[in-house]
């Protein structure tokens, strides 16, 4: 018997399809303890590893160094899957970089900043919302 042979029948499906399983777990886990599990689009938490994608900030198809942005990890956010599959290719990066203190600018497409006045900024906005979801079901 071959050893992917093998390795497949013991893990229930192709060897293959099981690493990409494997490291879209350990991704998911990191990103959820750096805190980094916020969708870049609508702002609410990723809570199932299904919803979890990958983002560009700044679209790198059709830019004028596509290898630049597709690699740059700077230019990488995380979204819900149906977040950023809806997003429309906007040119928000165009717009001037928010204020320090401000979810925008915690958010902002190419800048994001993570300094504690933005970050604060980000959870008030976040915790507003959750309460006002919780008063408007209840």
């Amino acid at each position: 018997m071959s050893s992917n042979k093998k390795k497949s029948e013991q893990l229930g499906m192709s060897h293959g399809t099981a690493s990409n399983r494997l490291r879209k777990a350990i991704m998911f886990a990191l990103v959820k303890e750096a805190g980094l599990d916020v969708c870049f689009q609508c702002g609410e938490q990723i809570k199932d590893i299904g919803n979890l994608s990958i983002e560009h900030k700044i679209p790198w198809l059709d830019s004028k160094d596509p290898a630049g942005l597709f690699f740059d990890l700077n230019n990488i956010a995380f979204s819900h899957l149906k977040c950023n599959i809806g997003a429309g290719r906007k040119q928000e990066y165009l717009k001037p970089i928010p204020e320090h203190g401000t979810r925008a600018r915690y958010i902002h497409h190419k800048d994001g900043c993570r300094c504690d006045k933005c970050r604060k900024a980000n959870a008030e906005y976040i915790r507003n919302r959750r309460n006002k979801a919780v008063s408007a079901n209840g």
